[in-house]
């Protein structure tokens, strides 16, 4: 990764320059102690190397932090668009069948129970998502900060569109087993007049 590797060279360079830099500080040092007719030229040389090492520190933290951060919202890129994918994945597998019975509709209540229990895992991913896209927008201007709340609109998008068609469903399938649970009452209720219609018709009549 282009960042690790970044971060290796400037360890190592940073600390291999500055043993140089010290080394070279200290023979300045010496020189200008000793009273060495050019200690002023020395002390200028020293200052302009003390001031080229600095310089040359700051230019490799700044492309570190910039490495850090062109990373970060790659990263955020790839996880909006993953995260999105699952969203949609997950709705798809929503099926439209409700049951032609009592049994089959309350089978489907189940295994929409785990259905919404398996989606649930996606809200903290979805959250992570609107987490750093809050913080990443800041970050940010222009048509970068455009692209990241464009992402996070579509994640969240999607995911209350999942949500809602899982809710439906529920619902739906609620009023179906409701349904099937009635009709099935009416139809124990009229077999039980009917026996009891036939048990009064199999009296003997009185005469």
């Amino acid at each position: 990764m282009l960042q690790d590797k970044f971060r290796e060279f400037s360890r190592d360079t940073s600390g291999i320059g500055q043993e140089r830099v010290d080394g070279v500080n200290r023979q300045a040092d010496a020189l200008m102690v000793e009273g060495h007719p050019e200690s002023a030229a020395v002390a200028e040389w020293k200052d302009g190397l003390n001031e080229a090492w600095a310089d040359l520190l700051e230019l490799m933290a700044t492309r570190s932090q910039a490495l850090a951060a062109a990373f970060e919202l790659q990263r955020f890129h790839r996880d909006a668009r993953r995260a999105l994918a699952q969203v949609r994945h997950k709705e798809k597998q929503l099926p439209e069948e409700v049951g032609r019975d009592l049994g089959t509709a309350e089978a489907l209540q189940r295994l929409h129970s785990a259905y919404e229990h398996d989606i649930q895992a996606l809200s903290a991913q979805v959250r992570q998502v609107q987490e750093d896209a809050a913080r990443l927008a800041q970050a940010y201007a222009g048509e970068k900060a455009a692209d990241i709340r464009r992402h996070e609109r579509a994640v969240s998008e999607a995911w209350a569109a999942l949500r809602g068609a899982s809710q439906g469903r529920r619902r739906l399938l609620r009023d179906t087993v409701e349904k099937f649970r009635f009709l099935r009452a009416v139809r124990d209720l009229l077999l039980w007049m009917d026996g009891v219609r036939l048990q009064i018709e199999g009296h003997e009549r009185p005469r």
